[in-house]
């Protein structure tokens, strides 16, 4: 068994595309958390988070035999497709909405007693909430930055954008989030 912790993404894709499923495994490993967080910071159901993760490896895995390395590192790829998926998903959920039933929920047990979880469950809805009234890049930015746990330049690759232009936006996206939380302070 190889360790594939030292191994870079660039080789782990060069093995994946040869049918190695444990050096995908490994991309795997390494971007999934990441993924996930991205879709969780744009929706509500955790569940829906889980599966549209599942699909972006899926997605990349079928097509990785027609991937050509372009000199952007395969997470910005990965996040483009998660970036895709998201829209796929609204699309499909805009013309079938669907209740989602009190069995599908889930409650996290943290340790916190009933009322510290619904202190910390308010504070994530409300950030949600103000997530969501943001533009689509001052979410992405905010959201790759911070849930996704990209630098500053692994955010920009994701992006398409420079490094400078994604720090200026994460500036004033996180100046339009703090407008947003002030201005709903009051309620």
């Amino acid at each position: 068994m190889q360790d594939w912790l030292n191994v870079e993404d660039n080789q782990l894709v060069q093995f994946a595309r040869q049918g190695n499923v444990q050096a995908y495994g490994e991309i795997y490993n390494r971007y999934a958390d990441r993924i996930y967080r991205y879709f969780v910071s744009h929706m509500d159901n955790p569940h829906d988070a889980e599966d549209l993760t599942e699909e972006v490896f899926f997605r990349v895995w079928r097509s990785l035999s027609n991937y050509e390395e372009k000199g952007i590192p395969f997470y910005a790829l990965l996040f483009q497709v998660a970036r895709n998926g998201l829209i796929d998903f609204y699309r499909r959920s805009a013309q079938s909405k669907q209740l989602v039933s009190i069995d599908d929920l889930s409650i996290p047990d943290d340790g916190l007693d009933p009322g510290e979880m619904l202190l910390k469950s308010s504070r994530h809805k409300e950030l949600r909430d103000a997530m969501k009234e943001l533009r689509e890049d001052y979410h992405t930015v905010l959201s790759l930055r911070f849930l996704s746990g990209l630098s500053p330049d692994e955010t920009a690759k994701a992006m398409g954008r420079s490094s400078g232009a994604v720090r200026v936006l994460q500036h004033r996206a996180l100046a339009a989030l703090r407008d947003i939380l002030d201005g709903n302070a009051g309620y």
